[in-house]
């Protein structure tokens, strides 16, 4: 949805601004979202939570342990629930009403259904932070030190001569790559990842780049 610079300080200031960050998984968006729920006048509302509370399950690590990694016996099976899990999710997360909601999205909110895309993409003014270049060396880091659900979408590759952990190291930068492609189409304003975790940058200076140029 895309918004003027005026239309975007009326909504927030009438409680109606919508606002969608979307991204990799790791990349900031709950470190972000939860800054700005803190400091400005925003109701959080946390996809990931809502998926694993639908599974039963207490953690964002038990959603993680559940879904397993891609080389993990009954991945694309548990990946297809995951995807049916998001879409539900996030489709009653769109349909929250609450006072200037603010979506923290999963990362694989691209692979949920056309209908989730196209309401996200009239509904609500959709905020891609973006992975910088120096951020994939930390994504990939990060994928097995604080692991999260990862919808892999075939991407990953057994490679001859590789353990799975190195296959996966060696596959993730294209599944980025992708992602990003996937991401930008559906984003109304792009957020590099190196400008919201730069410990210099406050909050009031990610709110101001959050709005429209003009």
């Amino acid at each position: 949805m895309q918004l003027s610079r005026a239309e975007f300080e009326a909504r927030y200031t009438a409680g109606t601004l919508r606002i969608a960050l979307i991204g990799m998984s790791n990349i900031g968006k709950s470190y972000t979202a939860m800054r700005l729920a803190t400091h400005y006048d925003m109701s959080l509302i946390e996809v990931d939570k809502l998926i694993w509370e639908d599974l039963g399950q207490s953690s964002m690590d038990d959603f993680a342990a559940w879904q397993g990694h891609p080389y993990s016996k009954g991945y694309n099976e548990r990946e297809a629930q995951s995807i049916a899990l998001e879409t539900k999710a996030t489709t009653k997360a769109l349909r929250t009403q609450s006072h200037n909601p603010l979506l923290d999205t999963t990362g694989s909110v691209i692979y949920t259904s056309q209908a989730v895309l196209d309401r996200l993409k009239t509904q609500y003014y959709t905020i891609h932070i973006r992975a910088s270049e120096n951020a994939v060396n930390r994504l990939k880091i990060q994928y097995f030190k604080q692991p999260k659900p990862l919808i892999w979408a075939g991407y990953y590759k057994d490679i001859d001569g590789k353990t799975p952990s190195e296959s996966i190291l060696d596959c993730y930068p294209k599944l980025l790559a992708a992602r990003a492609k996937a991401y930008s189409a559906i984003a109304d304003h792009t957020l590099e990842s190196s400008f919201i975790l730069n410990p210099d940058i406050g909050i009031a200076d990610i709110y101001e780049a959050l709005k429209p140029a003009s």
